[in-house]
């Protein structure tokens, strides 16, 4: 994937989930960790890292990126959330009788706990796939490393997401501000009764809170349980001021590279990473649960 850094374009190649069985000796897994040595390539990243794998990106140079290791989440429905969480390991109709008690408990929740509710401030409008297309690149230009997202490839991408419908079909928002300029654009998961899951917030500086807001209301007003998708530095200070909102491990985000610049960047939170650049949106990544 080919990312901007400094206004140099670099190739910045993904390292994905992969396997060995643990009952054969083999040195494939060895092997391919000595790839992602900084000297091997001008940047190399992972978004989806276990603690075996990020201690292997460390012992050759590698580093972590706390914040991006975060997901952000805010529970809407608390009862249904946990529903939906028990229903792979209960009979199918516990599960059943799980979900509609579910529904009079959240409806009492709600009411005591008004922090659940978001407020309906969201002034969103969905957006087309081609308008997002035109709109994305420019969205990202203000950090010292970004994708750079050509037409055809983010097309690809948000073509190869829309496949991925285990959370719900993918959606596209966009918000404008009072004058009818773009504050940004967002793109998520989302289905009624589910978890939504954010891949992309794409903002004008000091407009994070207003895309997080009507993706917060939309979640809401589609019977959405709760929301959930990576942290990122510039979203932090949007994030603390809601409440509701909690930060739980997601898995380390990684990156080896032989550019200081890059390493500066990400100690400095001035990176756009995650979502469509990474792997969030793959079925390599949703297809496979504990």
């Amino acid at each position: 994937m080919q990312v901007r850094v400094n206004g140099q374009v670099l190739t910045g190649r993904l390292m994905s989930n992969y396997m060995t069985d643990p009952a054969k000796r083999t040195r494939g897994g060895a092997d391919m960790v000595l790839t992602i040595r900084a000297r091997n390539q001008a940047f190399c990243f992972s978004d989806s890292a276990n603690p075996l794998s990020a201690d292997h990106w460390k012992a050759v140079g590698g580093h972590v990126l706390p914040i991006q290791s975060l997901d952000w989440r805010h529970v809407l429905r608390p009862a249904a959330w946990f529903a939906n969480r028990a229903a792979a390991r209960l009979p199918p109709s516990l599960a059943r009788l799980a979900s509609l008690l579910a529904k009079p408990i959240d409806a009492a929740l709600r009411r005591l706990m008004p922090s659940l509710v978001p407020p309906s401030d969201g002034q969103g409008t969905t957006i087309s796939r081609t308008d997002f297309i035109a709109a994305a690149p420019a969205l990202v230009e203000r950090f010292a490393v970004h994708p750079v997202w050509s037409a055809p490839e983010l097309g690809w991408m948000l073509d190869m997401a829309a496949l991925n419908t285990i959370t719900g079909p993918l959606t596209l928002r966009q918000v404008r501000d009072g004058t009818g300029t773009l504050a940004g654009c967002s793109a998520f998961y989302a289905r009624p009764g589910g978890v939504a899951r954010l891949l992309n917030i794409l903002s004008r500086p000091g407009q994070e809170g207003a895309i997080i807001a009507d993706l917060l209301s939309h979640a809401d007003s589609i019977g959405c349980v709760g929301v959930q998708g990576m942290a990122q530095p510039f979203l932090m200070e949007a994030l603390c001021r809601r409440k509701g909102v909690s930060f739980v491990p997601r898995g380390f985000y990684c990156i080896s590279t032989r550019d200081p610049a890059i390493v500066d960047a990400a100690r400095r939170g001035d990176v756009y990473l995650g979502g469509l650049l990474g792997e969030d949106w793959s079925r390599l990544v949703t297809d496979f649960h504990d």
